[in-house]
């Protein structure tokens, strides 16, 4: 399978190439023919972008037309610098499952700074959860001692730094 045909099948789901082009306004044979030729132009890739809402400059270098470079975006340094707060916040609960925000990630600092007691409960244990911890527990006796010689048995845990 060459690029070309990749990069379509990645955009369009389970639509047919013949609803590819009419959402692209493109005409069915000649989109065929660039994908069979491993060939899609500027504009095709342009058009199907844009049908499917996709981000234009990002398909245009997946598929080879921009270099990286010419994009401003050679590395993800500068990416991640050019990226809003907002746009850093939604990626980062994206990633860790997080679907529904707390209302602290969308109000002004100083009033989070007010509520920075509040926990933000995830189903991954961030916050006051105790989840991640392993329970370790030491006889009353040696409670003690751990307590005045400033030792745990949980510092000498596997995960322990």
């Amino acid at each position: 399978m060459n690029l070309a045909m990749k990069w379509i099948d990645e955009v369009r789901g389970a639509d047919s190439l013949r609803e590819v082009a009419r959402r692209a306004r493109v005409h069915q044979a000649t989109l065929s023919r660039q994908i069979n030729l491993d060939q899609l132009t500027f504009e095709s890739v342009r058009d199907i972008a844009r049908a499917y809402e996709r981000p234009v400059l990002a398909d245009l270098i997946a598929t080879g037309h921009l270099a990286p470079s010419d994009a401003g975006v050679g590395d993800i340094d500068t990416a991640l610098r050019a990226a809003s707060d907002e746009q850093v916040v939604l990626e980062i609960g994206r990633r860790l499952g997080v679907v529904e925000l707390s209302p602290l990630f969308d109000a002004p600092i100083s009033e989070a700074v007010e509520r920075a007691g509040e926990v933000i409960h995830a189903p991954f244990g961030v916050g006051a959860s105790s989840e991640d911890e392993p329970t370790m527990k030491q006889p009353p006796a040696r409670q003690a001692d751990a307590a005045k010689n400033g030792t745990r048995k949980a510092d000498s845990a596997e995960h322990a730094d």
